[in-house]
C-alpha cells in the first residue's frame, strides 16, 4: 500500500514537472518568442492590396491622345531561378559573372549605380532566393531594354512587374489649360477637364490578397483572391488636335512679329456649338513647363475686354430688323459731338451708305444710326446674344462679362455700345455671338465634349446639339451678312479675302481699360476680328485677339486679320476636312443676288434673266424700290426674288443729311 503511494506520489511530481517545463515552453514561445516565430509571422503573412484603376484617356475628336498613363515597373532579382543558358549549373565563378552582367545592364539603362545594385544583391540573396526588388519605377521602355539584353545574353532570373502608373501629355502644352492637370500621387484632379470629367475619367479600384515578406514586397500567387480593377472611361473632346496646333502656332508668331502681351483664338462650329481649337497664350508663360502651363487659366472663357468695333454689327441688325436703315440709305459720318464728348473716326469720314458704315467701320456712322435705336432694344439683342451671361460651357472659371441694364445707362451709353464700350466680353462670348450671325440667329451652347466611351469602346454618352435662344430673323440676318461680306471684300477685313473661299466679318481696335478702374491706359489697344466661312453655308466662326500689340499693329486690320488668314489657309488642307469642298459646291450652285434698286423695272428684269434668277413683282411705277432678297445675299440659281416697283426711291433714307445734300 505504501509503495503504490509512493508511486502516485512520483507520478505527480513528474506530472507537476512536465506541466512546469510546458508552462515554460510555451511562455518562451508566446512571449518570449525564441524561436523567432513571431518575426517569421511578421516576415511572411497576408494581406490584401488595392489594385489602382488607370484613368481614362483623354482624346481629340479623331482619337489623337492628349492626356494619358505612363506605366511604370519594377524588376525582381530570383536568385533561385538564376539561369546561364552557355552551362547547365552556375559556380561561384559563373554567379559573379552573372551577377556583373544583370549589374550592369540595369545600371545602364537606368539611373541605379553599380555599387548600389551589388550592396543590395549582397544584402537580400541569402534571406529571400526567391525574390526581392532590384530596380523599381523604370518605364515600359527601359525595362524591355534591359530584358531584351540579358536574353540576348542567355541570362534569366530577372522578373518584371507593373508597379505603377503616372499621368502624362503627350502633346506636351497642346490645348495645356484646356485639359487640365491631374496628380496621380495624390490622386487629385486640378483643374480643366481633368477636373470636370473626373467621374467620368475615375476608374474603379480592384484588390488582391497578397504574401508580404519582411523586404516589404509583395506576392500573389494565382490561387490567392483576386478582383480586377475597371479602368476609367474615355473622354473624346470636340477639339482637332491638328487645328489645335495651327492655332497654338499662329498666336505665337504673331506675339511675337507684333510685340503682343498676349493672343487670344476660339474657332467652333456656328452649326452644332462644337469646340475646334481653342487657346490663350500669356506671353510671360511661353515655354512653361507641363504643369505649369496646364495650370494656366482658360482665357478665352474668362479674360475680359472691351470688344470694339466688332459690336458694331448688333446695331446694324437692330435697324434692319426694324426697317429704320437699308443698305444704300446715307447717313452722315463727319465728327460730331455729343454732350461734351466728341465722337471721330480714326480717319476721317464725309457720308457713307449704311453698308459702308459697317464696311468702313464708321464711329461716327454707327452712332447716328443708334440715335433711332431704343435703348432697351439694343440691351436685349446684346443679351439674347449671350452677352452678360456665362455661355454654359462646362469648364470652371468662366466670366459673364459686363453689361449695365439701361437704367444705369448714362447720356452716353447708348453710343458708346454702339461701338463696343462700357461692356466686357470673353472671346468665347464673342465667337458664339457671331456664330448666331452665322447660322441663322440660333444662339447655341458651347461643346466641348464630343462623346465618352468604356473599355470595350462602348458610346456611353454623346452630347446634342443645345440651342438656347432663337435670335432676329433669317431675312435681316441674311442682309447683315452681306455687309459682313463687304467688310472683308472692301474694307477693313480685306486681309482676309481669299480667291477660293468666301470669307465674312467684322475687325475691332479697342482701348484697353486700365485694372484699377482709371478710364484707359495710354496708347494700349486690343485688336480682334471675328469671322466666318464659307459665306454661302459657315462651316467655321474663329475669333482672334491681340492684347496689346505695338503700336504699329494696334488695328485690327493690321494684326488680327493676317493671323485669320493664315490660320484658314492651312486649316483647309487638313485632313478630316471638307470646308473647300462645300465652299467649291456652294460656289457652284449659288448665286450673288444683284442690286436692283434705283433700276427701271425692264433694266431689272434684263439683269436677273443674265443671272438666271426668276423674280415676280408688285406695285404701281417703272423703277425698283426695293427688293428681297437683299442685294449681295447668295441663293441658288433659278431661286425667285421679288422686286417692289415705285416712283422713287424709297430707300435712299437722307434722316442725317443737311438740307442742301
Amino acid at each position: 500500500m505504501q509503495e503504490n503511494k509512493g508511486r502516485i506520489s512520483s507520478i505527480k511530481v513528474i506530472f507537476i514537472l512536465v506541466f512546469c517545463v510546458f508552462i515554460f515552453r510555451l511562455f518562451s514561445i508566446q512571449l518570449l518568442d525564441v524561436y523567432g516565430f513571431y518575426n517569421n509571422y511578421q516576415r511572411y503573412k497576408n494581406k490584401k492590396n488595392i489594385i489602382p484603376a488607370e484613368r481614362g484617356f483623354i482624346y481629340d475628336r479623331h482619337g489623337i491622345a492628349l492626356a494619358g498613363n505612363k506605366k511604370l515597373y519594377k524588376l525582381e532579382f530570383c536568385p533561385k531561378l538564376i539561369k546561364w543558358d552557355k552551362i547547365d549549373s552556375l559556380s561561384t565563378v559563373d554567379r559573379g559573372i552573372v551577377y556583373d552582367e544583370i549589374i550592369n545592364t540595369i545600371a545602364l539603362n537606368t539611373d541605379k549605380t553599380h555599387k548600389e545594385l551589388a550592396e543590395r544583391i549582397s544584402t537580400f540573396e541569402d534571406d529571400f532566393p526567391y525574390g526581392f526588388e532590384l530596380v523599381t519605377q523604370i518605364d515600359a521602355a527601359q525595362k524591355d531594354r534591359i530584358l531584351r539584353a540579358l536574353k540576348d545574353q542567355g541570362i534569366h532570373g530577372v522578373l518584371d512587374y507593373k508597379q505603377k502608373s503616372e499621368r502624362v501629355y503627350p502633346k506636351g502644352n497642346l490645348a495645356g489649360p484646356l485639359i487640365g492637370f491631374y496628380e496621380y500621387d495624390n490622386d487629385h484632379a486640378l483643374c480643366g477637364i481633368e477636373l470636370v470629367a473626373n467621374n467620368e475619367l475615375t476608374g474603379q479600384d480592384g484588390w488582391s490578397e497578397v504574401i508580404q515578406y519582411g523586404t516589404g514586397d509583395d506576392y500573389h500567387f494565382d490561387d490567392m483572391p483576386l478582383q480586377n480593377p475597371i479602368s476609367g472611361k474615355s473622354v473624346y473632346l470636340t477639339i482637332d488636335a491638328h487645328l489645335q496646333a495651327i492655332l497654338e502656332k499662329n498666336l505665337l508668331h504673331g506675339i511675337e512679329e507684333y510685340d503682343a502681351k498676349g493672343a487670344i483664338g476660339v474657332i467652333i462650329s456656328p452649326r452644332n456649338g462644337e469646340i475646334y481649337a481653342m487657346r490663350g497664350i500669356n506671353r510671360d508663360y511661353i515655354g512653361s513647363s507641363v504643369r505649369a502651363g496646364h495650370t494656366l487659366p482658360i482665357y478665352p472663357i474668362n479674360w475680359q475686354y472691351e470688344p470694339g468695333s466688332t459690336l458694331k454689327p448688333v446695331t446694324a441688325l437692330i435697324a434692319i430688323e426694324d426697317n429704320i436703315y437699308h443698305a444704300n440709305d446715307i447717313i452722315d459720318c463727319r465728327t460730331r459731338k455729343i454732350g461734351g464728348r466728341t465722337i471721330s473716326d480714326v480717319k476721317p469720314l464725309q457720308y457713307l451708305t449704311f453698308k459702308q458704315v459697317i464696311s468702313k467701320s464708321s464711329n461716327c456712322g454707327i452712332t447716328r444710326v443708334a440715335d433711332n435705336i431704343q435703348p432697351y432694344k439694343l440691351y436685349k439683342t446684346l443679351t439674347d446674344l449671350g452677352f452678360g451671361h456665362k455661355t454654359g460651357i462646362i469648364l470652371n472659371g468662366e466670366s459673364a462679362g459686363v453689361i449695365r441694364h439701361p437704367s444705369k445707362w448714362s447720356k452716353y451709353s447708348l453710343h458708346s455700345l454702339s461701338f463696343g464700350q462700357e461692356m466686357t466680353v470673353t472671346v468665347l462670348q464673342l465667337a458664339y455671338a457671331y456664330a448666331a450671325l452665322a447660322n441663322g440667329g440660333r444662339m447655341l451652347q458651347p461643346k466641348i465634349i464630343y462623346k465618352i466611351e468604356d473599355e470595350e469602346q462602348n458610346t456611353l454618352f454623346e452630347p446634342k446639339t443645345t440651342v438656347v435662344r432663337q435670335v432676329s430673323n433669317l431675312w435681316a440676318l441674311d442682309t447683315l451678312r452681306t455687309y459682313l461680306k463687304a467688310v472683308v471684300d472692301e474694307g477693313h477685313g480685306i486681309g482676309t479675302k481669299l480667291g477660293y473661299i468666301s470669307v465674312a466679318g467684322k475687325t475691332g481696335t479697342g482701348e484697353k481699360l486700365d485694372p484699377e478702374g482709371r478710364g484707359y491706359l495710354e496708347d494700349a489697344y486690343i485688336t480682334s476680328f471675328v469671322g466666318f466661312f464659307p459665306v454661302e453655308d459657315p462651316q467655321v466662326v474663329m475669333a482672334i485677339m491681340y492684347d496689346e500689340p505695338d503700336y504699329d499693329h494696334r488695328y485690327g486690320s493690321i494684326s488680327a486679320v493676317p493671323t485669320f488668314r493664315k490660320i484658314v489657309e492651312e486649316m483647309i488642307v487638313l485632313p478630316h476636312n471638307d470646308i473647300l469642298y462645300i465652299a467649291n459646291e456652294a460656289n457652284r450652285e449659288y448665286v450673288l443676288v444683284p442690286e436692283c434698286i434705283g433700276k427701271s423695272v425692264k433694266e431689272a428684269c434684263k439683269l436677273l434673266v443674265e443671272h438666271n434668277i426668276d423674280f415676280t413683282s408688285f406695285g404701281d411705277g417703272d423703277v425698283v424700290v426695293d427688293q428681297f432678297p437683299k442685294p449681295g445675299v447668295t441663293m441658288l440659281e433659278g431661286s425667285s426674288i421679288i422686286l417692289q416697283a415705285g416712283f422713287q426711291i424709297l430707300t435712299q433714307n437722307y434722316k442725317n443729311a443737311n438740307l442742301t445734300q
